[in-house]
């Protein structure tokens, strides 16, 4: 299992739905409601904690300064979804391992490691060290 951690929020505003006098339009306009605007935030925007006449400012790219301000009176539903950082670190400190494994064993000796100890199978090598494990 992967951890992943918020990067930032994709904030989605849509308007009030324009009222419409045929059932058949009214149907068709719930389909297609798109997002007047699309951003990023550090913070999911709770619409309730705010009152109308606030602004909340978003962001338009997530490494840009560059931001839009709305009325929170304008805003009929927000979609926060969150965007989460690429962990490459697992892999990083795998590759090490498997690279003197490919070259120092026979193919079929296998490692096993946890965060107090390492063994390497179909060999009588064990290394067993409390040195990195936090209390």
């Amino acid at each position: 299992m992967k951890v992943m951690n918020i990067k930032c929020w994709k904030i989605e505003l849509f308007e009030e739905p324009k009222p419409s006098a045929s059932i058949v339009n009214n149907l068709t306009a719930k389909k297609d409601n798109l997002p007047f605007f699309t951003g990023y935030s550090e913070n999911p925007v709770n619409l309730e904690e705010l009152r109308d006449e606030q602004f909340i400012t978003i962001h338009s790219n997530p490494e840009r300064l560059e931001s839009s301000t709305f009325r929170v009176s304008r805003i009929h539903e927000v979609k926060c979804s969150p965007i989460y950082e690429v962990d490459n670190s697992f892999d990083e400190a795998a590759k090490p391992l498997i690279k003197w494994l490919a070259e120092n064993v026979h193919p079929h000796h296998t490692a096993i490691v946890d965060q107090s100890s390492a063994e390497l199978l179909m060999g009588l090598q064990r290394v067993a060290t409390q040195e990195f494990v936090k209390d």
